[in-house]
């Protein structure tokens, strides 16, 4: 028997380790695997549409050129030079290279940036962006492919990635929830008075019905954990060996006691079995500190980017707010100054930390909310006579 009893323990531990290494592993590994599919995409988009940006930057500097070109050798051809008509020739050239303009940009993408400029949209960082506003559905619009080929490719790693990045937010939105429920409930554990607790109080009662007064049995209210007391028991009848003798109670105030007379021949087996609706309320944690949360880390990272950009701090919160709820207008986006700056890179991977961070506190805090937010539902439909009250399950 100790021998069954030990190996039964090993296969518990063994059983425990087991769980736990794979839960961590699985967790582990599809955040790795989402962080890789993002740096490939990054590297994969990097050498498709950066080399189309660059030509198409030289483009934009050759129809430069030669409009300089253009209008220095017509001022020079002139013999005479009249206002009205150099006006009108340099106003037909100044017209075609718009239009030229024109269509680079809404047609072959062109960026409105020159080539002298070393720093490109299509870097490693700024493909790495583009790759999390995919899979994240963010999709700013600031930069898009441009090549058939990337766009063809973009249509795949969506597939493929958005799954995958949901799958990630909601584990890691969960273990987020998890480890903040551990976390708030020991912080309140810390500043709480210690309490009576069920085990102790249904010791008591056991304890009375052992003594030696044993005919005499007191049968008295439980104070919770919070220190709340449980409704009296009704009128309730239970039968003994004797089919003559019955066990009762009746109400009683939460202070008495009912003093119920149990014959010695008879055993009886009292079942106490009751709802702890408070208990579940203490495992929630309260929507206002979630709020707060969230808050917190939206004006964080609206003085973040208000730095960064130049923005203000209204607009560093709007944006902050559009991209975590997915949203993404696009009318705010970082890169305008990130771009200018040998730093500028190793900011812009910040931010795309920032948005993956973010999504995951979003991710959490619905689901800590979605408890309380059931809770109140189910709260409403009672009080409009949708549902049963637990009460009235108990009495059926």
């Amino acid at each position: 028997m100790v021998e069954t009893g030990n190996m039964s323990k090993m296969e518990k531990c063994r059983r425990c380790v087991r769980v736990f290494f794979t839960h961590l592993f699985s967790q582990v590994g599809l955040c790795a695997a989402v962080t890789g599919y993002a740096i490939l995409g990054a590297l994969t988009f990097e050498s498709l549409e950066q080399p189309f940006e660059i030509s198409q930057r030289l483009s934009i500097q050759g129809f430069q050129q030669r409009c300089r070109d253009e209008l220095w050798n017509m001022t020079n051809s002139l013999p005479v030079i009249y206002e009205k008509n150099w006006t009108y020739l340099v106003e037909m050239r100044l017209r075609q290279f718009e239009l030229d303009l024109i269509h680079a940009i809404k047609s072959e993408g062109y960026d409105g940036m020159t080539y002298a400029k070393p720093e490109l949209q299509w870097s490693f960082p700024g493909a790495l962006l583009y790759c999390i506003t995919v899979i994240t559905t963010i999709g700013y619009g600031n930069i898009a492919p441009k090549t058939d080929v990337g766009k063809i490719v973009t249509i795949f790693y969506a597939l493929l990635g958005i799954p995958m990045m949901l799958l990630c937010l909601t584990n890691i939105g969960d273990l987020l929830a998890r480890s903040f429920k551990f976390t708030y409930f020991h912080i309140c554990f810390l500043f709480r008075k210690p309490r009576r607790t069920h085990a102790s109080s249904q010791k008591q009662v056991i304890e009375q019905m052992k003594s030696p007064m044993g005919k005499a049995v007191e049968v008295a209210t439980l104070e919770l954990c919070n220190g709340d007391e449980k409704p009296p028991i009704g009128d309730k009848k239970l039968p003994l060996g004797d089919d003559s003798s019955t066990l009762s109670s009746s109400p009683t105030k939460s202070n008495n006691a009912s003093m119920v007379v149990v014959p010695d021949p008879s055993p009886v087996v009292i079942e106490r079995v009751y709802r702890d609706s408070s208990g579940s309320q203490d495992q929630r944690v309260p929507m206002y500190m979630v709020l707060l949360l969230v808050t917190g880390y939206i004006c964080g990272g609206a003085v973040l980017f208000s730095l960064w950009e130049k923005w203000t701090f209204l607009n560093g919160a709007y944006f902050c707010f559009i991209t975590l709820s997915t949203i993404g207008f696009g009318d705010l986006v970082p890169g305008s100054d990130i771009f200018d700056t040998q730093s500028g890179q190793a900011k812009l991977i910040i931010c795309c930390l920032y948005l993956i961070m973010g999504l995951a506190i979003i991710a959490m805090s619905f689901n800590l909310v979605q408890e309380e937010v059931i809770i109140k539902c189910k709260n409403v439909a009672r009080n409009l006579g949708l549902l049963k009250s637990e009460n009235d399950d108990d009495d059926d």
